[in-house]
């Protein structure tokens, strides 16, 4: 069954980012995250799949231009995909508003990205935010680890490379790199990376999510290995029991029979017909007196040479 996008992991992370973003340093710095992946030709456009981000965005916009009548709010409806919305401010004062409050002078990749390299650390994270909510996404950890940053197809290096070196230079995180058709990737896929990026952007309880499934899976892991060793150590166990057996069957059967025996090996020879299932220091325990398990699998190896023999007399 598919999941409905509002059930979603990555839904979830950014209704909790979203819902982080309070206060007037941390609302500019998020919206100027959000200018950053916008469609600013004509303009302040903003478009998104997401709900979140669409109620965001319109929130932040509304701190600085309170008249409705001047955002204008489009839905464009595709068969088989999420509604696109579509938010824009067209009027020139407008836009100066939000640039003055934002502290830049047109809406230009690198001068967002050098806004934002001036902002305290206390609000970068902010600004992450509406970068992630913008063009970001984050798989179940459940499934498995991996978050990207995807520069829309028509940006340059620039922007590219601006938002890396702004991850490395606050907060010491260095992304990996892919291309993907026409996007470039900015991606993590170490579960502390990802943890340490879900906190930065608000999100810090998908952030224990993540830390709660790796201890999980880590758990699960062990115990799997554990089970998988003791299945293992079992097989070793019975076929080692199986030739001990078939080597006692072999001596039984000859014309001597188990008379042969000394009576140390004949005492080895009787207890493993009555225990078969018995490991080698469960039948230790089982000899008068008892014995160890070195020295039970000695006279084991006994056995098995004489059977050896036996068998080398038949063929000769």
């Amino acid at each position: 069954m598919k999941v409905k996008s509002t059930e979603s992991f990555v839904y979830k992370v950014k209704s909790e980012a979203a819902e982080s973003v309070t206060g007037r340093k941390k609302s500019d710095a998020c919206l100027l995250g959000m200018l950053l992946l916008s469609d600013n030709s004509d303009g302040i456009v903003y478009k998104t799949d997401n709900e979140v981000c669409k109620d965001l965005f319109l929130r932040l916009i509304r701190h600085i231009i309170p008249d409705d009548s001047n955002i204008c709010e489009e839905v464009v409806r595709h068969r088989g995909r999420l509604p696109e919305y579509r938010i824009s401010v067209s009027e020139k004062s407008d836009t100066n508003a939000v640039l003055n409050r934002l502290g830049i002078l047109d809406v230009d990749s690198g001068k967002i990205l050098n806004r934002a390299d001036k902002l305290a650390d206390s609000n970068f994270g902010a600004f992450m935010t509406g970068v992630f909510l913008s063009c970001g996404r984050v798989t179940d950890p459940s499934r498995e680890y991996h978050l990207e940053i995807a520069v829309p197809e028509n940006a340059d290096m620039r922007l590219y490379d601006g938002i890396s070196e702004l991850l490395e230079k606050h907060i010491g995180l260095i992304p990996k790199r892919l291309t993907r058709g026409e996007k470039k990737i900015l991606y993590f896929k170490d579960s502390e990376n990802i943890e340490d990026m879900l906190t930065l952007i608000g999100a810090t309880g998908a952030s224990l999510e993540v830390m709660n499934t790796k201890v999980y899976k880590d758990i699960r892991n062990r115990a799997n290995r554990a089970t998988n060793c003791d299945t293992a150590n079992l097989e070793r166990q019975n076929a080692s029991a199986l030739r001990q057996l078939e080597a006692i069957k072999t001596i039984e059967n000859s014309p001597k029979g188990l008379s042969q025996l000394s009576d140390e090996l004949r005492e080895a020879a009787t207890l493993r017909l009555k225990y078969p299932e018995y490991a080698l220091s469960e039948l230790a325990s089982e000899f008068n007196p008892p014995l160890s398990r070195s020295g039970v699998n000695h006279r084991f190896k006994k056995l098995i040479e004489i059977a050896d023999n036996i068998n080398k007399s038949k063929e000769g």
